[in-house]
């Protein structure tokens, strides 16, 4: 059998584990040679420079949002064609959105370039950050062209049951950049500089295997055609795709204007060390956010791909196993970063002040972890079945809901602490809305299985 039979074929957990495991290790290596900017800087540039990478990567973040958005839209239908044995479809979906994500790119990076230290400013850099941020984001921001286009591929190969290669393109791009950074950085002296240009390179050449893996390769199940890209987008496709993607796309904007409210918060009341302070928790938050989105691509493409196949249970039971496996790894998590931060800390910085601020703080951001899997899983869900709406839904509720009001709320009842003690409360109020909205989808699914009376 080919790779997208095996999505309706193979064992749930031997299935789930081959496609999960590459997606984790992957995205554990990009998050490893983000963790290797802020080390370096920290250790050569100082407090200053791991702020303005604090406030310039989320802006770089955001221009990639829809990347991510086009991808994992694009993926759900391409998952789903493939379920219901419709390549034609999946093959139009791919090769239109390479032709979206180009034009996007185009528009994107130009008013990010025109407008950058505007944004910066907007995004928290007061006088004393902005050369830094400034420094970092303009060298930066080219690799944000590629690493769209990176996004939206490895979401697809993902989607035809393939998760080793972007895996490995991964793993290339984050070792290069290990490689490059540490030299650029200290033996060239190119500080903030060197580290977004050895990012940039670094994304240039994972654009490059995957635009390969769709041409040149002849193992794909799906093909790049030129005359295809150069035509004016399916309309269905193009709906379709914007329309699943607005819950990633609107999870991603929703978190950068809470980057903006949170950074002003913190120079409000604390100042740029708070600033950096967060923007260490937020990278070391990353090892446990990507392993979840790890097992949420790999949970995807089964269930949207028996959800179009009618094999209803196969829903069912990957649902359950991602559920479990999400939850038992957010758990480990929270023990390990609650005893020992301000040893996980240290590896950036040995500033007395910041790691004092970090490690308090950081024992409240995480108090939340064990019940962030279930809401991962459960905006996944909904996103690979193609219920656009109450993806959308879930993927807003945390941030602009809870967690944005809470943050401009809970400093005027308990300072700088109540900055901190909105990211649990959201989670937990997030996760609520996500478990009553689960039962609901599960006995939906349920209903749709003949003579089926009990999940199991």
């Amino acid at each position: 059998m080919n790779r997208s039979e095996r999505l309706g074929e193979e064992k749930i957990g031997k299935l789930l584990w081959s496609l999960s495991l590459p997606s984790i290790l992957g995205m554990m290596a990009i998050t490893i040679y983000n963790l290797a900017d802020t080390i370096f800087i920290g250790r050569s540039v100082g407090t200053l420079g791991i702020a303005g990478i604090s406030v310039s990567l989320p802006l770089l973040m955001a221009i990639n949002t829809f990347g991510h958005a086009i991808g994992l839209g694009g993926a759900s239908i391409v998952s789903r064609a493939l379920g219901a044995k419709d390549k034609a479809k999946a093959n139009l979906t791919l090769n239109n959105l390479v032709t979206i994500i180009t034009v996007i790119n185009f528009v994107v990076f130009t008013v990010a370039y025109l407008n950058l230290s505007a944004l910066l400013k907007t995004f928290g850099a007061n006088d004393e950050i902005m050369p830094y941020a400034y420094e970092y984001a303009v060298w930066a921001l080219p690799g944000t062209f590629f690493l769209n286009f990176l996004f939206v591929i490895v979401n697809v190969i993902r989607a035809e049951g393939n998760a080793r290669f972007p895996m490995i393109v991964q793993t290339i791009a984050a070792s290069l950049n290990l490689i490059i950074d540490p030299i650029f950085i200290f033996v060239l002296g190119w500080g903030m500089m060197g580290a977004a240009l050895a990012t940039t390179i670094s994304q240039f050449v994972g654009f490059v295997f995957v635009v390969w893996y769709y041409t040149i390769n002849k193992k794909s199940v799906l093909r790049l055609h030129s005359d295809v890209i150069l035509s004016i987008p399916n309309k269905e496709i193009t709906k379709e795709t914007f329309a699943l993607g607005a819950s990633s796309f609107g999870r991603q904007i929703a978190s950068s204007v809470m980057t903006i409210v949170l950074n002003n918060a913190l120079l409000f009341y604390s100042g740029s060390t708070a600033i950096a302070a967060f923007g260490i928790i937020f990278r070391l938050s990353m090892f446990i956010f990507m392993p979840l989105f790890g097992i949420n691509q790999g949970f995807m493409p089964i269930a949207g791909y028996n959800y179009g196949a009618k094999n209803i249970q196969r829903v069912l039971d990957v649902m359950k196993k991602a559920i479990v496996w999400s939850t038992f790894f957010c758990f480990v998590a929270f023990f390990v970063f609650f005893f020992f931060a301000r040893q996980l800390l240290g590896i950036f910085t040995t500033e007395p002040e910041l790691l004092d601020i970090g490690s308090k703080a950081m024992r409240i951001f995480i108090v939340a972890f064990p019940v962030i899997g279930f809401q991962v899983v459960g905006s996944g869900l909904y996103q690979a079945l193609g219920k656009a709406k109450a993806s959308l839904f879930l993927a807003l509720a945390r941030q602009l809901l809870f967690l944005i009001p809470f943050v401009l709320l809970f400093p005027l009842l308990w300072g700088e602490n109540g900055i901190w003690y909105s990211f649990p409360a959201a989670d937990f109020l997030a996760a609520i809305i996500t478990f009553f909205m689960m039962v609901f989808m599960v006995k939906k699914l349920r209903n749709m299985i003949p003579n089926t009376t009990q999940f199991s």
